[in-house]
């Protein structure tokens, strides 16, 4: 068990997780953890190095584990950094002991794990482009809750000076499909307006 204690980590030298486990081991950080904070785990083997980007929850922080975030066993060196706008603190570093598998073929990652869950994110946001909200403020994609919120970003105000919104009690969904998606629908929405790319 990891602790988080007044910008201080502590383990209690528990085996973190078997090298190469998959989806199966959360990495915990527990403790009264201050808000407003985008938080970090900076991970180093040896010369390997990885970032781990934790979540909030109640109680505390966490992560999923990969094998690619559990490639390497031995001895993980562990710090926590914080990121709130242009401040970044870290606490200290502690070692927690990985075991090693007689079997596995991932490799620590090339890039670290963060860069790769933020080209995670980004394919999301790609696919779910931002959409007129029904309030004059733009509907952006939520990553963590799945679904559209509304922003803070106003609808550009149209040419006769209104407040640029289109509505109607017609359609409720936007869609932006190639040519070649829509006629693949197997049936069309009423409620939704198709966008056909080029």
């Amino acid at each position: 068990m990891i602790t988080f204690d007044n910008w201080r980590l502590a383990s209690d030298g528990a085996v973190l997780a078997m090298q190469y486990d998959n989806m199966s081991r959360l990495l915990e950080v527990l403790g009264d953890i201050p808000e407003g904070w985008t938080w970090t785990m900076l991970v180093s083997v040896g010369d390997a190095l990885d970032v781990i980007s934790m979540s909030e929850v109640p109680g505390g922080l966490e992560a999923v584990l990969t094998a690619e975030t559990l490639a390497l066993s031995g001895y993980y060196a562990m710090q926590l950094k914080a990121v709130q706008g242009d401040v970044v603190r870290h606490t200290n570093v502690i070692r927690v002991p990985v075991q090693n598998s007689l079997s596995g073929d991932a490799q620590w990652p090339t890039l670290p794990t963060e860069f790769s869950q933020a080209e995670q994110r980004i394919a999301e946001y790609n696919a779910h482009p931002p959409v007129p909200g029904p309030n004059g403020y733009w509907m952006l994609w939520d990553v963590d809750l799945d679904k559209y919120v509304e922003s803070d970003i106003p609808l550009p105000e149209g040419g006769s000076g209104g407040s640029g919104n289109v509505w109607s009690q017609d359609i409720s969904t936007i869609d932006v499909l190639d040519r070649a998606e829509y006629d693949a629908l197997p049936e069309k929405d009423p409620k939704t307006l198709y966008l056909i790319r080029g």
